[in-house]
């Protein structure tokens, strides 16, 4: 049987863990909209991987695909609604963002102070893959249902990677820089956010 002192230990350890997703889909929110008249420049993906790796994949999750819903449905330049299967593709690759922050969880509190430049290029590795998995996948669901054979498709990736560049090199910059000096505050002054039960 619990006592009221454990009880109010776990309703107080609740409360902290909804008020900490609501602060993360704010800051989604924020600067996804922040940002939105800034052609390939976003932190949105950055965010997505950080709740999950803080948060663990349940809460990175939530964060992750109701965050890119709304921004998604809402978007000032048009609302994915008028093409569903280009707001699959985003849902997907923000699920695949927030899990892979979810998988550093299991190394990266070992090697973020023993080896910060190590954890500066899996995290730029990572900001690099997930902007070009976002890029490939929307491409892919926009251009098959609308009748491209497969060589247009390919054609149609291959030629969007200038426009893609800024953004590519941006998130790699941002993961591999921001978001290990974020991990090493965190693993310095709030370790528990590092644990595998947080």
């Amino acid at each position: 049987m619990n006592s009221p002192q454990n009880k109010t230990k776990q309703t107080l350890k609740k409360n902290r863990k909804i008020a900490e997703t609501g602060i993360f889909l704010a800051l989604f929110l924020g600067l996804a909209y922040a940002f939105a008249y800034i052609p390939n420049l976003e932190y949105i993906t950055a965010i997505a991987f950080l709740s999950g790796l803080l948060l663990g994949w349940k809460r990175g999750l939530f964060v992750a695909l109701i965050g890119e819903t709304v921004f998604s449905i809402a978007n000032p330049f048009g609302s994915s609604l008028a093409f569903p299967m280009l707001l699959i593709a985003q849902l997907i690759s923000f699920a695949i963002i927030a899990l892979t922050g979810a998988s550093y969880r299991s190394f990266i509190p070992r090697i973020i102070e023993a080896k910060p430049g190590l954890a500066a290029f899996l995290f730029g590795l990572a900001g690099l893959f997930l902007t070009i998995s976002y890029n490939v996948i929307t491409t892919i669901f926009f251009t098959i249902p609308s009748g491209f054979t497969f060589e247009q498709t390919i054609a149609s990736i291959v030629s969007g990677i200038p426009f893609y560049l800024i953004n590519m090199i941006a998130n790699t910059i941002s993961f591999s820089v921001l978001i290990t000096i974020i991990l090493r505050y965190v693993s310095k002054n709030y370790p528990h956010y590092l644990e595998k039960n947080a």
